[in-house]
């Protein structure tokens, strides 16, 4: 048995182009699937992230309003009080009316490909939410 496999490996040396040509074409096909999702994946990241900056944000508000008695205008209110600890992405206004969250400006460094929709002011409104661009 030893000296048929040893037969059998005399003359190989490595693989054929063919090999080779079928493998970097598996290997391509590959990323041709792979590498447009991984985009996708960025950008819904980063809404899942601003939309979770934006409930902390809303959670530091309703602190403010129980502290003061009154809405504040905008969330540098909120960093310069205490109500929120380290640096937001985006600075936010408010409905001072009524306390929805009604627009955000990103910061510099702030969310890209990203923006801010769906606000709504008054005693019926609702707070705005990140979307995909």
């Amino acid at each position: 048995m030893e000296k048929f496999m040893k037969m059998m490996h005399r003359g190989e040396k490595g693989f054929t182009l063919i090999e080779l040509l079928i493998v970097i074409a598996i290997l391509g096909i590959i990323a041709a699937v792979v590498i447009p999702n991984i985009a996708g994946f960025l950008i819904s990241g980063q809404v899942a992230a601003a939309n979770t900056e934006v409930e902390n944000v809303k959670t530091a508000e309703l602190g403010y309003f129980a502290n003061y008695n009154v809405w504040p205008v905008d969330s540098t209110n909120l960093t310069a009080t205490g109500y929120i600890s380290g640096v937001l992405k985006a600075v936010y206004t408010f409905d001072t009316s009524y306390g929805w969250a009604t627009n955000a400006t990103p910061t510099v460094g702030g969310w890209s490909g990203i923006v801010f929709t769906g606000s709504v002011p008054g005693a019926s409104g609702q707070h705005g939410h990140w979307a995909k661009a």
